[in-house]
């Protein structure tokens, strides 16, 4: 078995050489668990440090150490030198954590024998220990408040925006351990809209690392040249390039060679294998990923529905253990049209997807005119809202509109729930704040037949869910949608 001081100094190596882990390692051990000072004086000062947003590295771990040994930068090298690889640093963790609580448990015991009540005092022990051993870390107000008020000092480029004004206004930006999913149906633009986040991102300096299963590193750079230079897609495809444009082609590739961005375009990747590649650059600060559906599973599912959503879920994971945001693209149902917004039902084969991503993002054509809508349809940290954008394919590159969103009206009255909306909405007994009851609307539910169309069925789904969630208890709604789609046989 590994000495408990071997994973302590393992530790220790992990946060001054990858000092991000530590917002990762934090979850699973605590300082408590340390018996060597120095390592949890290390640990204590990485943890301090990324909680305010500022830099922490060996040379900053070893000036904290004066004092507590003879030589900081003996001990440190000494560290890194025990630690045979740091991609197990999770496992140390929860082995130190774990052999630190059940020592505290044996002392506890042993200490509670000399009590008047030993069989009380050893029972409250075991109850803390199972507590712990579970997982469960309780956290006073006082102590949720010093953390929260670390991060309100945190600096401000923490967040990292998108390049688009309105619509950073409405998102209030990316933020580390966030899980961005942007969904778009086929032609829309989804990858050239990723590529503006990502030239976004890398044109503040940001490391941005994005992973290509579509296309080649060669053809995302065609688009950059697009993007900043007088060619035009179908110049660069054909070559066709006069003195000119060849001059101002290189005036952009000397101001792109410049930004803080990594392509990555190997095909069929998995989680483990994007973790691989952003270890391989320091100090990344963002993933943008296209797209989820070409992705494959670490681990074979029984279905491409569950395959997705455990790719979701590792990709959240991914995300707060690097303590960056990752943006993944996804595809939409085949039953929503180009021209019909899309709603969190609308992501196809995994409804994991809109539970996983903090911030969910549709682009949809509004009109045939080449105005695309870009909707924030789910925000943790931020609000909801249309911006209207214009995207120029011959140079792959996307524009907000000053103008607001409106709502198209409805070029049909009724539909097929008019008549039923006549007869029933009366016998509805709404109560306090305009709430209706699940079984009234399994009534009209049941009352719906399905269409045979696959596209009717949708459009019949979304008109339901639009006229009846709002009206229901929010405990209810995720069963009622469930309901809807079984249903609709969606």
């Amino acid at each position: 078995m590994q000495d408990t001081s071997a994973l302590e100094y393992s530790l220790a190596a992990t946060v001054c050489l990858e000092p991000k882990r530590v917002l990762q390692l934090r979850q699973i051990v605590s300082v408590e668990d340390f018996s060597i000072s120095a390592c949890a004086m290390v640990f204590d000062a990485a943890d301090s440090a990324a909680s305010c947003g500022k830099a922490f590295d060996a040379n900053i771990a070893a000036d904290g150490l004066r004092g507590l040994v003879d030589d900081p930068r003996q001990f440190l090298a000494d560290c890194i030198d025990l630690t045979p690889t740091l991609a197990n640093a999770e496992e140390y963790a929860r082995l130190l954590h774990t052999r630190a609580a059940e020592k505290r448990l044996r002392d506890g015991v042993l200490a509670a024998l000399d009590e008047e009540n030993p069989a009380t005092a050893i029972a409250e022990l075991c109850k803390a220990h199972l507590l712990d051993n579970a997982g469960g870390r309780l956290k006073s107000v006082s102590q949720a408040l010093t953390e929260t008020l670390r991060s309100l000092s945190a600096p401000e480029q923490s967040r990292i925006d998108t390049g688009f004004p309105k619509l950073d206004s409405v998102l209030k930006g990316f933020e580390g351990g966030q899980l961005i999913i942007v969904g778009a149906r086929p032609g829309v633009g989804k990858s050239a809209f990723l590529l503006d986040i990502a030239e976004s991102a890398a044109r503040a300096g940001n490391e941005t690392l994005f992973v290509s299963l579509e296309m080649s590193a060669s053809e995302l750079t065609e688009r950059l040249l697009a993007r900043r230079s007088m060619a035009t897609m179908d110049n660069l495809i054909d070559r066709d390039l006069n003195d000119e444009t060849w001059t101002d082609i290189a005036a952009v590739s000397n101001r792109l060679e410049r930004l803080s961005l990594h392509f990555w375009d190997k095909p069929a990747v998995t989680v483990s294998k994007i973790r691989g590649a952003a270890a391989t650059i320091q100090n990344l600060h963002l993933i943008v990923i296209d797209y989820l559906g070409l992705m494959q599973a670490d681990h074979r599912a029984d279905s491409r529905n569950l395959e997705l959503g455990q790719i979701s879920r590792d990709l959240k994971n991914l995300a707060s253990e690097l303590q960056i945001p990752i943006v993944a693209a996804a595809q939409l149902n085949r039953g929503v049209n180009d021209t019909d917004r899309p709603t969190l039902l609308s992501l196809r084969d995994s409804g994991e997807l809109e539970q996983n991503g903090s911030k969910v993002l549709f682009l949809w054509r509004i009109d045939d005119s080449g105005t695309i809508g870009v909707s924030v349809a789910k925000n943790r940290r931020g609000r909801q809202g249309v911006v209207q954008m214009t995207f120029d394919g011959a140079h792959q590159k996307f524009t907000e509109l000053s103008e607001p969103y409106r709502e198209p009206e409805k070029k049909r009255r009724g539909g097929f729930l008019e008549e039923r909306r006549k007869k029933r909405w009366s016998k509805f007994k709404f109560y306090g704040g305009g709430f209706m009851t699940i079984l009234e609307a399994y009534s009209i539910l049941k009352s719906t037949k399905p269409a045979r169309c696959e596209r009717d069925r949708y459009r019949q789904r979304d008109e339901l869910q639009r006229l009846l969630i709002p009206h229901l208890p929010v405990d209810d709604r995720d069963k009622f949608e469930r309901a809807l789609n079984n249903h609709f046989r969606l």
